[in-house]
């Protein structure tokens, strides 16, 4: 594990896989762990498990709470925004991170940030950590759950011990919790169709029983193809015109918003964190140590940003190299680079 904090020398802007992501959005990401306790079938980032069957090429990234809190303090400021929603979305498992309660409270302290909401798999909730949250001041789970039947959803998480129940059961805790719940599901056609309409009424049944008036939100994902994810083969992909228009077909059907989109989280555009480059330019960067994948490196910009940089040839640590920057999105604080000549 590559421990992530000040003496590390890896800044927090930059990188996909750790620290603040910011899409010119009232939304700022952040992902403390690179770690997972299941290996789903469809993962688009690849994670995996951090025990003995952890693949060998893959390195996994722990930020340090403080660490995290200091260059979010910079995002917020560089914002220049009073209703930040933070939410953690990390590449893995949230509650699998040992600081979890230390960072939330952090987080909780910046006035600017209104609403802290959290991606997990729900397989780590319990009650105490429920009511952990409830009392830390978490807006928001937002909970993977792509199968009510045992069978498919062991088979989606690529873990036998998946309990499916054990995650259907903790939903009313939430609800009755002053946390807010999204029901996030991922449709993999004519694989979980049964599973889309059972989980539609569970999310009924829990609005018919009088549950907080913006919970349960059904937020449905359509299964997407990525080039460095997994890809399950038991399905295809299909275009967002499809999928919206079976999502239109059963919001008549059961009288239900399925349908979401920014507004519907009050995510709207503001100040972005650019980097300081553009694609084709050449740059040199320090390298820092070996990225989360083979054949990828994390270097330094400026003190101020990581750069994942894919090499060929092994590169040497605190060395410096000339990389030819590949990606850097417009909205979008992430910078990918190459490198093909010699240090």
């Amino acid at each position: 594990m590559i421990h992530v904090d000040q003496q590390s020398g890896i800044p927090l802007f930059g990188l996909d896989f750790i620290g603040i992501l910011d899409r010119g959005t009232n939304l700022i990401e952040i992902k403390p762990i690179t770690i997972c306790n299941l290996r789903c079938k469809y993962c688009f980032v690849n994670a995996h498990f951090g025990c003995a069957e952890t693949s060998s090429d893959t390195n996994i990234f722990q930020v340090e709470p403080d660490y995290m809190l200091k260059w979010l303090k910079v995002a917020i400021e560089l914002k220049d925004c009073n209703d930040i929603e933070v939410h953690i979305a990390p590449y893995g498992e949230f509650f699998l991170y040992p600081h979890y309660l230390k960072l939330l409270k952090g987080i909780k302290k910046f006035y600017q940030v209104k609403t802290i909401s959290i991606q997990t798999n729900g397989t780590q909730l319990t009650e105490k950590i429920i009511t952990e949250l409830e009392l830390a001041g978490i807006s928001r789970l937002n909970i993977s759950l792509n199968a009510i039947d045992e069978k498919k959803a062991r088979i989606l998480s690529g873990t036998p011990e998946y309990n499916v129940s054990k995650i259907i059961d903790i939903l009313p805790h939430i609800l009755k919790s002053k946390i807010d719940l999204l029901i996030a599901p991922i449709w993999f056609f004519k694989f979980n169709d049964d599973d889309i309409i059972q989980i539609i009424k569970l999310a009924k049944h829990y609005m018919e029983k009088g549950y907080n008036n913006t919970s349960p939100i059904l937020g449905i994902q359509n299964y997407l193809l990525y080039k460095t994810g997994r890809k399950f083969w038991k399905v295809e992909a299909h275009t967002f015109d499809y999928f919206y228009k079976r999502l239109s077909e059963l919001e008549k059907q059961y009288n239900i918003k399925l349908k979401l989109g920014p507004r519907d989280f009050g995510i709207h555009p503001t100040k972005p964190i650019n980097p300081p480059v553009e694609v084709g330019s050449k740059v040199p960067v320090k390298i820092i140590c070996k990225g989360r994948s083979i054949n990828e490196y994390i270097g330094v910009l400026n003190e101020m940003w990581a750069v994942k940089v894919i090499s060929k040839y092994p590169l040497i640590s605190q060395k410096t190299a000339t990389v030819t920057i590949i990606k850097q999105k417009a909205n979008e604080n992430l910078i990918t680079a190459t490198f093909s000549g010699s240090l």
